[in-house]
């Protein structure tokens, strides 16, 4: 697995050499196998770890848990707590989103407080597919259905190449320990209904299943791509400046679908 994480990294070009990254870490087996493999890897890293004081004493479990792997693996070791559920009720939000939110914002102000050129999730493979199927269930377009990407600004997901299963054998086969979370057996939440109802029958349709799906949201960020071109020659052959707006000149636009309707020029 570490020969292709790093084959991963290389190719999709997601950490430049001798940069360094913060890696957000809850304490579960994904970010605690991502932090071993930059350690097996020898690429420079931080630990970040939010507390999201929403599992009372485990929270603090976790947060105790990641310290320590912190110190194990010789790395800067930088933590907050939030009141989650306080910031979700002032703002009106979920929980999740208001978790997201805070964490995000904070990974961010750290990543420059560290002195870090990108932050790294433990996103894998499974999660990417997840994503892909929650968006179509809630109805969406294109994008909705690229999955998570590998690069977005700076962050980076160096573990999508791999399923939650190759995840779970290399922390097994290496002794590496990790934290549970007990609230990820729960169908409160969406993704959870996903992953324990809905993945499972796509898998006994096709045992497969992981890496196929991963080849379709490939193809389909391949078609996005093509997509994203064609309007660009569109917006290139009927938009004109106007001050600092624009206007559409609509009998160019008429004129450009009737004449090329399937074409593009490269």
């Amino acid at each position: 697995m570490l020969d292709s994480f790093l084959q991963n990294i290389k190719t999709k070009q997601l950490i430049a050499p001798g940069s360094k990254t913060l890696i957000a870490t809850s304490g579960g087996v994904d970010s605690v196998v991502l932090c071993h493999l930059f350690h097996l890897a020898g690429l420079p890293f931080s630990i970040a770890h939010c507390n999201f004081k929403l599992r009372e004493k485990a929270s603090d479990l976790d947060k105790a848990f990641v310290g320590d792997l912190a110190a194990t693996l010789q790395v800067d070791f930088f933590t907050t707590q939030f009141d989650t559920q306080g910031f979700a009720q002032q703002n009106k939000l979920s929980i999740q989103v208001a978790a997201r939110q805070l964490r995000y914002a904070w990974f961010e102000e750290t990543r420059q407080l560290a002195g870090c050129d990108q932050i790294a999730t433990a996103h894998h493979l499974d999660d990417s597919i997840e994503t892909m199927l929650y968006n179509f269930a809630k109805g969406c377009g294109l994008r909705g259905l690229h999955g998570i990407l590998e690069k977005n600004g700076h962050l980076v997901r160096p573990l999508l190449f791999a399923t939650k299963r190759q995840v779970i054998q290399f922390a097994a086969a290496h002794g590496i320990q990790f934290r549970e979370d007990a609230s990820n057996e729960s169908d409160k939440y969406n993704r959870n209904l996903i992953r324990h109802h809905i993945t499972p029958v796509f898998e006994k349709i096709n045992p497969q299943f992981q890496q196929k799906g991963g080849d379709t949201l490939a193809r389909i960020r391949e078609a996005e791509a093509l997509n994203d071109f064609a309007i660009d020659q569109i917006k290139q052959a009927v938009f004109e400046q106007n001050g600092d707006g624009f206007k559409i000149d609509h009998k160019k636009l008429r004129s450009y679908l009737l004449q090329q309707p399937c074409s593009m020029n490269f």
